[in-house]
């Protein structure tokens, strides 16, 4: 029973952590202080020390020989990686989601970006990246194909991708959500599979052409 309860304590210390990393509590580039985490948790170094090599394995923390454990900074070929990988996922799982979702699920989708008027204000623009998450999130989780939910989970993709906020302004991407709505509210599957593809692959353009200071 004793192993049941750690095993629980470490998966939950597991959790919170990459929550703190993706979160941005933990920041890209920080050092991991394991004795201050362990502290900030309210668990002994043990779990800490499991959950760190469990992250690193997972591309969340680089292990810096000599120097420590680290929080990953994405490089810039990463990110154009991620947003290749999300063009080809988010592509099936929009047609799979038009495809057996029931009516009702699909006007879920329709609470999305309708609020929002050009030009956002700070708080705004906040506001338009969390629903921006919120939105591509969605999308993988209504798939019902568990690989795909299960690829998002153990890699978190999507939300790795954010890691320097959004890459093109809401000036850019609101109209192209939105016609992505529309091509989902109207089940066409194949018109709302090119346009979530090329909204991605615009932005792995952008990360491409434009030099960002990563």
């Amino acid at each position: 029973m004793a192993k049941i309860k750690n095993d629980r304590l470490v998966d939950l210390v597991y959790e919170k952590v990459k929550k703190m990393i993706l979160d941005g509590a933990l920041i890209p580039g920080e050092k991991i202080n394991k004795i201050e985490l362990a502290n900030i948790l309210g668990v002994s170094i043990t779990p800490v020390n499991e959950v760190v090599n469990r992250l690193t394995g997972e591309k969340f923390i680089d292990k810096v020989n000599g120097s420590g454990y680290f929080v990953k900074k994405l490089t810039f070929e990463e990110l154009k990686e991620f947003f290749a990988v999300r063009a080809g996922l988010e592509g099936i799982a929009i047609r799979l989601c038009i495809n057996e979702l029931s009516d009702k699920k699909l006007k879920e989708f329709n609470n999305f970006f309708n609020k929002f008027i050009l030009p956002l204000d700070e708080e705004e623009s906040k506001f338009y990246l969390k629903t921006d998450q919120e939105f591509h999130e969605k999308i993988i989780n209504l798939c019902g194909n568990s690989i795909i939910i299960d690829f998002n989970k153990n890699f978190n993709f999507i939300m790795k991708s954010y890691q320097k906020g959004l890459i093109r302004p809401p000036e850019e991407t609101l109209a192209e959500h939105r016609e992505i709505i529309k091509s989902i509210l109207e089940r066409n599957g194949q018109k709302a599979q090119g346009l979530i593809m090329s909204h991605h692959l615009k932005s792995r353009e952008v990360l491409k052409t434009k030099h960002l200071k990563y």
